[in-house]
Formats: structure tokens, sequence, C-alpha cells
């Protein structure tokens, strides 16, 4: 007991200087789970950038009698610039 005492004050353990191989050691929780350190700096090194608009967008959707009307108004177009 008296040497058991003395190697906890000469370590600074609270456990005893002998372990046995069926002891299961604890470690502390993590503390950050997520951070945002140097990402903005990364995305701007090569410049945040709009993305690309294409010439014609999609009429995937749009309302199909509107589309129709738009097909022969289009040729009309078409027809007075020749």
């Amino acid at each position: 007991l008296n040497s058991q005492n003395v190697s906890l004050q000469e370590t600074g353990r609270a456990s005893p200087a002998v372990s046995s191989k069926n002891e299961k050691q604890f470690t502390m929780a993590k503390s950050k789970n997520h951070t945002a350190h140097n990402q903005s700096r990364k995305a701007h090194r090569n410049g945040i950038k709009k993305p690309k608009k294409q010439r014609y967008s999609s009429r995937k959707g749009m309302d199909p009698k509107f589309l129709r009307n738009q097909k022969f108004a289009m040729k009309g177009v078409v027809a007075k610039k020749e």
C-alpha cells in the first residue's frame, strides 16, 4: 500500500504503476467537429467564378401553348428578314 502511494506521487498518474492486459484505456472525447479555417482563402486564390450561362435555356417544363405560339412567331421573324 505504501509503495503504491509513492509510485503514484512520483509518476503523477491516477492508476497503479502495474497494469494488466484486461484493463481498458479510456481517451478523452474530441471537442472540435468542424472548422472552415483557410477554405475561403483557398477558394479565392483562383477566384470565385460565376457559373457559365448557356446560350439558350431549357424549355423543359414551360407552357406548351406558349411554346407552340413562340415557334410560329419565330418563323414569321425569320421570313421577314429574308
